[in-house]
């Protein structure tokens, strides 16, 4: 059988992780009917609540759940980094890469439109806000201005084919896809610690030959627990300095 990773980013999510991976636990059945295997990956990102002591509690009750702890805090791009590197080391040819938000805001039941788009020849599929049949809710109007505004200017900048999601975390990637991309730009695949690591990832996974596919799906913010830890005035600046910089020198 394959084999599906699921990586969830975590910082101070004590209030969220545990009822996301038991989402997760709950599509094994149903993944198993398609094809795979399910490995749940928690990547802490040196929290300072007891997120980490959950994850390991978790990992203990559940065979599934396998946690990688980072010694030093690197922010979201590092831990998308760390995904990868892990993924490309564990898995074979045939195996899938998860990675969404630790937050519970993303539903794992998603994921299975998203592996119907990679068994029709996809290579990397993105959880889309904005196909039909998308919902966001609980969103701060600042927050869907953000978004918004960030669609229109990326896709105006980038001209990524099949894409209207840029910054959207939760995605599905082909084994084939990311190696590829690493083997072009090894650690300069994922350069920014930011949220806009999102986006220099898709760009990058594009300039690599990379097929893509959306899928709608609804984000649930108003189940998180907590504060946002985005940034905005640092996420916008970052992202418009981001996008600029990948079209005009990446190639």
């Amino acid at each position: 059988m394959n084999k599906l990773y699921a990586y969830l980013p975590c910082y101070n999510e004590s209030g969220n992780i545990q009822a996301l991976i038991e989402a997760w636990i709950a599509e094994k059945a149903v993944l198993s009917g398609e094809g795979y295997e399910l490995e749940i990956i928690p990547i802490d990102d040196k929290s300072t609540d007891n997120t980490l002591a959950i994850i390991r509690s978790l990992e203990t009750q559940y065979e599934d759940v396998r946690v990688i702890a980072h010694k030093v805090n690197q922010n979201l791009g590092g831990a998308l980094f760390t995904a990868v590197r892990d993924f490309l080391h564990r898995g074979e040819p045939k195996s899938l890469m998860c990675f969404m938000d630790g937050d519970n805001t993303h539903k794992p039941l998603f994921v299975h439109r998203m592996i119907r788009e990679i068994k029709k020849g996809a290579d990397c599929v993105i959880a889309s806000r904005y196909q039909p049949g998308a919902g966001i809710n609980g969103v701060p109007s600042n927050r869907l201005a953000l978004s918004d505004g960030a669609k229109l200017y990326y896709s105006m900048m980038l001209h990524v084919p099949n894409v209207k999601d840029y910054t959207c975390g939760y995605r599905l990637y082909s084994y084939s896809i990311l190696s590829s991309a690493y083997k072009k730009y090894q650690k300069e695949l994922i350069t920014m610690r930011s949220f806009s690591c999102m986006m220099e990832l898709l760009y990058k996974l594009h300039k690599t030959g990379c097929r893509f596919a959306e899928v709608p799906f609804t984000l649930y913010y108003d189940n998180k627990v907590g504060a946002s830890k985005m940034r905005i005035l640092k996420t916008v600046k970052d992202s418009l300095f981001v996008a600029l910089k990948l079209r005009l020198f990446c190639k």
